[in-house]
């Protein structure tokens, strides 16, 4: 069950954006989800943050999306053959509530060229990986780059029931691509998994 705040829900259901009331997907399955393109995109764990004690972060996500290192605890995970992608900070902040963040977020995009808020919401979701309840926070935006159109949706996760900023997630891609994206996302915050 999933208690939620939120506002411009129609909007988010209308952009095929994030489907918060839907159902959530089981942990470390390999799943295949039609993409817009109509080829299908195939879910596994993939683990990322590596240091030399190991993989720090897993989460399910597309199996084919080629993994980048964009700096310490940062990680993003490119389909450039649909220029569309996921990206974690799986240290973010900490220290402040995800509702907090997420207005700072929106703060910070005063200004962006064409932008359009889809909608935003504040969920509890259940993690499948054991990080206890998740608090999330997610924004939904448009935004215009050269003559394309990008849709875009950013995630304040606290992990084991905090209302903290622990981690942001963002994905990426196409308007077009929004289910698949929205899919993409919910897998990937409710699998999270972090180590020390």
């Amino acid at each position: 069950m999933m208690k939620r705040i939120v506002t411009g829900a129609v909007a988010l259901a209308g952009a095929g954006a994030v489907a918060l009331g839907g159902a959530l997907p089981s942990h470390a399955s390999t799943q295949s989800v039609a993409a817009s393109n109509s080829s299908a995109v195939t879910y596994k764990v993939r683990y990322f943050n590596h240091s030399s004690e190991g993989y720090h972060a897993s989460a399910v996500l597309p199996a084919t999306w080629k993994s980048v290192v964009i700096g310490p605890w940062q990680a993003r995970f490119d389909d450039t053959a649909h220029n569309r992608m996921i990206r974690f900070n799986t240290s973010y902040d900490g220290n402040h509530g995800t509702v907090t963040a997420l207005n700072q977020k929106i703060k910070s995009l005063k200004g962006t060229r064409g932008l359009h808020i889809v909608g935003t919401s504040t969920v509890t979701m259940k993690s499948t990986s054991g990080l206890g309840p998740l608090r999330v926070s997610t924004v939904v935006y448009t935004y215009r780059s050269g003559s394309t159109t990008r849709w875009v949706a950013t995630r304040y996760v606290g992990t084991s029931g905090r209302n903290a900023d622990d981690v942001e997630i963002s994905a990426a891609g196409s308007p077009r691509d929004s289910k698949l994206l929205g899919t993409t996302l919910n897998k990937a915050t409710v699998s999270l998994t972090l180590a020390g």
